[in-house]
């Protein structure tokens, strides 16, 4: 076993099982849902199972779950409860996916693109602008219907314009010369946090300026 410092993590799985001992075989304990806060004590050397800890009722669970379903607290799930969007959860399995440097390029985003009405030259490439061919393909995937386009502004126009944003609605920002969007996550008093693609020539959670929020959609 390895012990470390006492770190916070996020269930990721929809339901993940805290087990008495760090196998597959052992008594299950309970199962936690997707967004639950536990504490890791300590990982196997293979770091395969982390022993963990959650605040019950009248005291603490404690017990081994399956490491790869643990996340850092400030994943896109900590906080989303047990109910998460299908789009929300087709754009989490996402993450980490980037852009290729050079010539090649990533089969994932050319699938964003394809998802959209670009032309064949321009869906060939990932070094073609993709935010909202990023979101067209999250809707297209959990059963929406998107717009089609790879302009982000194109957003606007879709579905029904809501004045409070929720998570997982759809935000359009200002650029110059364009737009972005994604999915609304949560804000500060001056900064909106967004899950998205071609944020940094990749799908991550990023921090944008307020002023430059254009509208919130959801579907109709």
């Amino acid at each position: 076993m390895t012990t470390a410092p006492v770190e916070l993590a996020v269930v990721t799985a929809k339901g993940l099982r805290l087990r008495e001992k760090p196998s597959t075989a052992s008594l299950i304990l309970r199962t936690l849902g997707r967004g639950s806060k536990v504490q890791v004590l300590e990982r196997t050397k293979d770091g395969l199972w982390a022993r963990v800890v959650q605040p019950v009722t009248g005291g603490a669970a404690q017990g081994w779950m399956a490491s790869k379903y643990l996340a850092e607290v400030n994943h896109p799930v900590a906080g989303a409860g047990l109910r998460e969007e299908p789009w929300m959860l087709a754009a989490i399995h996402e993450l980490g996916q980037r852009e290729i440097p050079g010539a090649t390029s990533n089969p994932r985003v050319l699938a964003y693109l394809a998802s959209t009405e670009l032309d064949r030259a321009l869906a060939s490439t990932d070094e073609t602008p993709w935010c909202s061919a990023f979101v067209n393909w999250c809707m297209e995937v959990s059963g929406q219907v998107g717009t089609n386009s790879a302009a982000a502004r194109s957003w606007l126009g879709w579905g029904q314009t809501i004045d409070m944003p929720k998570r997982g609605c759809v935000t359009v920002l200002s650029r110059d010369g364009g737009g972005h969007v994604g999915f609304w996550l949560g804000q500060t008093a001056t900064a909106v946090k967004l899950l998205g693609g071609n944020q940094g020539d990749q799908v991550r959670v990023a921090e944008y300026d307020r002023k430059r929020v254009l509208g919130h959609r959801v579907p109709t």
